[in-house]
């Protein structure tokens, strides 16, 4: 059982520490519990995705909040609103989480750039565009993020142990879906 935990836990990091970049409503879930994997420590597949999670949706927020001066179009502006506010609601759920396994907040994902996550320096293009630009770029962005946070969440749901953590990824994994078809639709109608 270790082994496949410690398996599984390499697999999530390497899907979220690798170089490459391409460009929820708050979840109900069960009261936080102690994660059923806690001998496997820090790197639990259960934390090693919520430390991820923290990391991607943290990252994602900067950008968001870049929409109401910088977007052109409205129905961007406020689908970007609404998904910072369900992701800030999600990192509080997800610093919960962690707390309960005793692992400090430490982000020991700062300053890799995983796939999925904006990074460092297309935040800062992305700061310097505005109008139509800035919403391509955005989109593209929250496409990338979207689609990653799916296949974690999928990933966590597989190989983790801890209900709690398992159940808040499979509301990831319904809410990123609807956030894709939703910016798809978005998207279409420029």
């Amino acid at each position: 059982m270790r082994t496949r935990v410690y398996a599984c836990a390499v697999v999530l990091l390497l899907a979220g520490c690798g170089g490459a970049d391409p460009a929820a409503v708050a979840p109900t879930v069960p009261a936080v519990s102690p994660p059923a994997v806690a001998e496997a420590g820090a790197i639990s597949t259960d934390v090693a995705w919520t430390q991820l999670m923290i990391a991607l949706d943290q990252r994602m927020l900067a950008a968001l909040e870049l929409a109401p001066q910088r977007a052109a179009d409205k129905a961007l502006t406020a689908f970007a609103a609404d998904v910072a506010r369900r992701h800030e609601a999600e990192v509080v759920r997800l610093r919960e989480l962690l707390q309960a396994t005793g692992m400090p907040e430490t982000n020991p994902h700062e300053g890799h750039d995983m796939p999925g996550m904006i990074t460092k320096e297309n935040l800062s293009l992305l700061a310097g565009k505005s109008g139509a630009e800035f919403d391509t770029m955005l989109a593209d962005s929250l496409r990338a993020h979207f689609e990653q946070c799916r296949m974690l969440a999928g990933s966590e749901q597989s190989a983790g142990a801890d209900p709690a953590v398992k159940a808040l990824a499979a509301s990831v994994e319904t809410t990123r879906q609807a956030d894709l078809d939703q910016l798809a639709a978005l998207t279409s109608l420029r």
